[in-house]
């Protein structure tokens, strides 16, 4: 994580090298990332980069909490057990606002592509361990709805959870790949996609 001298900068100088992170994510993958591109960008002394970040690594690490921090003040109390609502309300709710996420940070989602196209990156433990984490999460809103009697106890949660996020994986990125794309085109989809998986396909079992 970044040094304390970071941490004590402007808020406006730390968001200018924010951003030239951010721009440099979006032009390349983890492998091909220029230092020296952020530092010109960031309009900083390459000297005062190393005072905040030990190496790469240690500034993407930092970037990658940025954006865990962004994503929970966006989801409020979604992301929260505590909270009192169903699976599929939840995750409907949570996938329509990572829509809504994505238009409003629009840099992200070349960053996002740029992620899952870096091999390096993938094997880092902080990536994996970040993946984990979102897993787990979803599990356990469906464990929840489970105990609650609303889910078929037979139903693997890690299986269910995987399921739902590949569809919906898909659809959000066919949608950001149309120039015409809007949240109530998505937010029908999504629906349908929940709707099928609740009931599934036949009309007798």
């Amino acid at each position: 994580m970044p040094s304390q001298t970071f941490y004590n900068l402007p808020d406006d100088k730390k968001n200018r090298i924010i951003e030239a992170i951010t721009d440099e994510l979006g032009l390349h993958t983890y492998e091909h990332i220029n230092i020296q591109n952020i530092i010109k960008q960031a309009k900083i002394p390459r000297g005062s980069f190393y005072q905040y970040f030990e190496d790469k690594d240690d500034m993407f690490d930092f970037f990658l909490a940025h954006i865990k921090h962004l994503k929970f003040q966006f989801w409020g109390p979604l992301f929260s057990l505590e909270t009192d609502i169903t699976f599929i309300e939840r995750f409907r709710q949570i996938y329509i606002k990572g829509i809504a996420f994505e238009k409003a940070y629009p840099k992200l989602v070349k960053v996002a592509k740029n992620v899952v196209n870096s091999d390096a990156l993938k094997q880092r433990l902080i990536y994996q361990e970040g993946l984990k984490q979102a897993q787990f999460m979803y599990e356990s809103y469906i464990v929840k709805d489970q105990e609650k009697g609303l889910i078929r106890n037979d139903i693997d949660p890690k299986l269910l959870s995987t399921v739902l996020n590949e569809f919906m994986n898909k659809i959000t990125l066919e949608e950001l790949a149309k120039t015409t794309s809007n949240l109530e085109t998505v937010e029908q989809k999504a629906t349908e996609i929940i709707d099928i998986i609740m009931k599934g396909i036949c009309t007798h079992v």
